[in-house]
């Protein structure tokens, strides 16, 4: 389901008093929808189309026969140009995952030829923006809550979401009920490199690894001792023209070798090693001098900190990395094309979500490319954070000129406090006495636990079964129990 959003003045429960007519294009559209797909018209009976997504498009139908039966169904008929692995994902997520902890799941799926239909009860919502400012502070952690526990649900099968907003999850205020949907860009989360090194290994690979470094150790030590000749049996001798031919050298140990390094322990052993090693280099150097050949050095690049990109730069390769996901809600590791992502992106999104609810503006981020959303988190968290995190990333951020953090409960309150927007004003809006008291005194855990979720280093930020346990909920949680009893 793909930002699917209705009016609750038109519920499935008013069509029946009065038939609605539709459109031609969407009337067209549902006619092709049964000439794809034969067994949609045999099951359902199309009522609408509710929502459109780049992917798919999502109709309203019920049961044809079976009239009495008023729960209606969402339809998601997916583009025929979907590649099949992307179905099988999403539908894997639905029937595995879907189903408990406000994770939506699959009733049916139908199929002919190309074209697939993936039935899903409907869920009955209304737009973020329309009740956004509705909300109490109450509200917001009960929204929170229920979105880290559905949040949760997905990461427990390692998988990453990738879309994350509040059009695919949706709440209806009505039921208080809440359903993450639309899993069209999820898939597995890959299996980190920090992740992969930081694992103990088996004693065979322990082995093996022991086996290779004393190998590169052996055939360096070798490589960098005194001249030798070979004599006719193949064997070396020191050589005659060598005054010290008649003294054992012993081979110039490799310093960047750990294993080296880790075995020696007597500091004046590895004086010793640092000194042979600083003459061989300048033995090394003088005979490149003598006979002419000038040393390797790698090509500099000629544009760093310049605005212009030099002939190196722009000879590399592109990056590949996933960067699927909605503009707005990019964590700063896709911003940034790291290819080492994990269901850190997922936290982010719910960050940014929970930044605009304290806030009250949506969408809080509005960029159009990747480097104008990257200045928006610059411009609110700081240049050198951003920075350190890019560091961690495997990536070296330039910016200029240098910007401080923004204190987040200083901002969201201020802009909560400040003017409504031109949505809200035309409507005639008006913020209930009661929504408004629950604002003034907002605790500190909030602004922590939001302060964790936006956390700009993927590697260090909060986990969703983490943030389950804040303080946040566990106080919220503690004042409830003192409030009923």
């Amino acid at each position: 389901m793909e930002s699917v959003d209705v009016d609750r003045n038109s519920t499935p429960s008013s069509s029946k008093k009065k038939a609605k007519r539709l459109p031609i294009d969407v009337q067209e559209e549902i006619d092709c929808l049964y000439e794809f797909v034969p067994e949609v018209e045999e099951h359902f009976l199309v009522v609408d189309k509710i929502g459109e997504g780049t992917f798919s498009s999502v109709f309203l139908a019920k049961m044809r026969h079976y009239p009495e039966i008023e729960q209606m169904f969402a339809l998601k008929h997916i583009i025929p140009t979907s590649h099949p692995s992307r179905i099988e994902g999403e539908l894997k997520c639905l029937q595995e995952i879907g189903g408990c902890d406000n994770v939506i799941g699959v009733e049916l799926c139908l199929r002919n030829r190309d074209h697939v239909v993936i039935v899903m009860q409907y869920f009955p919502h209304i737009k973020f923006q329309d009740y956004l400012m509705h909300m109490s502070f109450q509200d917001v952690h009960n929204y929170m809550y229920n979105m880290l526990l559905a949040l949760r649900r997905v990461h427990m099968f390692d998988m990453i979401h990738r879309d994350v907003k509040p059009s695919n999850f949706l709440f209806d205020r009505a039921s208080n009920r809440y359903a993450l949907v639309d899993f069209g860009l999820a898939h597995k989360a890959p299996l980190s490199k920090t992740s992969s090194l930081s694992n103990p290994s088996t004693p065979q690979a322990d082995r093996n690894k022991a086996a290779l470094s004393e190998q590169q150790n052996n055939s360096q030590s070798s490589a960098s001792t005194t001249p030798v000749s070979q004599t006719s049996k193949g064997t070396p001798s020191a050589s005659p023209a060598d005054p010290k031919a008649d003294q054992y050298t012993p081979p110039t140990p490799n310093l960047s070798n750990s294993v080296f390094v880790k075995r020696v322990k007597s500091p004046r052993r590895l004086l010793l090693a640092k000194r042979a090693l600083m003459l061989q280099e300048k033995d090394d150097v003088l005979s490149q001098r003598k006979s002419g050949v000038r040393p390797y050095r790698p090509a500099q690049c000629q544009c760093f900190g310049k605005p212009q990109i030099c002939s190196l730069c722009s000879s590399r390769s592109n990056q590949n990395a996933p960067r699927a996901g909605t503009p707005g809600f990019r964590s700063p590791e896709v911003l940034m094309k790291c290819p080492d992502q994990s269901t850190a992106v997922d936290i982010w999104s719910a960050g940014v979500i929970f930044l605009s609810l304290m806030s009250g503006r949506y969408p809080f981020f509005r960029a159009n490319d990747d480097l104008t959303a990257l200045a928006q988190i610059i411009s609110t968290f700081g240049s050198e954070p951003v920075k350190e995190a890019a560091k961690a990333c495997g990536k070296n951020l330039i910016c200029n000129p240098a910007q401080k953090a923004v204190d987040l409960r200083t901002m969201c309150m201020k802009l909560r406090a400040a003017p409504l927007s031109k949505h809200h004003t035309k409507r005639g809006f008006k913020i209930d006495p009661a929504t408004e008291q629950s604002w003034k005194n907002v605790p500190d855990s909030s602004f922590h636990l939001l302060s964790r979720l936006l956390d700009l280093n993927p590697y260090t930020r909060i986990t969703a079964a983490e943030a389950l346990e804040h303080p946040f909920f566990v106080e919220m949680a503690e004042r409830e129990a003192e409030g009923m009893s």
